[in-house]
């Protein structure tokens, strides 16, 4: 089975390709690493004004070259393909047991703005998708945490990060947030009409301690945003979060709400693992 990493040069490339080149081996994975040149711009150029064709296949001759020589250098196995950067990744990602993107921007406009493909790969649910910061390439794995709920998407996720765990000798930690009726996390397992804070934060902790087991750690605290997951991650000094993505919702909601949460303010490395993914 294999990593695939999605390349565009931008300011992520040299952090996908060290997450690549480090966590493959780790994983029991080959690193496949993608770059797309967008042609089908080019193309119709080229179709709409006839004397610009031989120069512009030239030109995109002479750009794949580049690229293939770049790419070369890492050592990793590599491909160049041409067209719509969405499908051809989609198209490589739907043979992948784990696909790696780089997380771009400064401010969670930008991050919703640029995230096409990662969304595109998101929404198609068929692969976790790995996102890293231009800064912080998972290289090294010692803390993950993991996002529980009483979903099978929750459970899916956790899953993937006990594998981890064995694979890269890391410390797994739960994080799950209790609201209050109306807000981001109301417990749907619990009843708590009528029960303190505390009695629901006590009572949540014994229903997640059954269902998810082993824990090296569980934190579960007060929060009425799913943003206040991706604080308590930062307050943990995390290395990777892992979210699990729920299948059976419309398209506006298909990730969850903390998924999309996390996507546009986490400056962590962010896994986000697909209801029904079997690691």
């Amino acid at each position: 089975m294999r990593l695939l990493a999605a390349l565009d040069f931008g300011l992520t490339h040299e952090s996908v390709v060290a997450t690549a080149r480090a966590l493959a081996p780790a994983l029991g994975l080959e690193a496949h690493l993608v770059h797309v040149i967008p042609d089908p711009y080019f193309q119709g150029l080229a179709h709409r004004f006839p004397d610009l064709a031989p120069l512009l296949r030239e030109a995109l001759d002479r750009v794949e070259a580049r690229v293939r020589e770049a790419l070369g250098a890492t050592g990793l196995k590599a491909r160049v393909l041409r067209g719509l950067p969405a499908f051809a990744v989609g198209g490589e990602a739907a043979r992948a047991k784990l696909v790696v993107l780089g997380q771009t921007g400064d401010d969670p406009l930008e991050r919703l703005a640029r995230g096409g493909l990662a969304r595109y790969l998101l929404h198609r649910g068929e692969a976790p998708v790995l996102l890293v910061p231009p800064e912080r390439p998972l290289t090294a794995v010692r803390r993950i945490g993991v996002g529980l709920d009483e979903s099978d998407a929750s459970l899916a996720a956790f899953r993937l990060a006990l594998s981890w765990k064995e694979a890269l000798g890391a410390e797994v930690l739960g994080l799950h947030l209790v609201s209050g009726e109306g807000g981001c996390c109301y417990p749907t397992y619990l009843d708590p009409k009528g029960l303190s804070l505390a009695e629901v934060l006590e009572k949540a902790e014994a229903f997640l301690r059954a269902r998810y087991t082993p824990l090296d750690r569980l934190l579960v605290t007060k929060g009425e945003d799913e943003a206040d997951l991706v604080e308590l991650a930062r307050r943990e000094k995390l290395d990777l979060l892992v979210l699990g993505s729920k299948a059976k919702r419309t398209w506006r909601r298909r990730l969850g709400g903390t998924v999309e949460a996390a996507l546009q303010r986490t400056d962590l490395p962010l896994l986000v693992v697909p209801e029904a993914t079997v690691w």
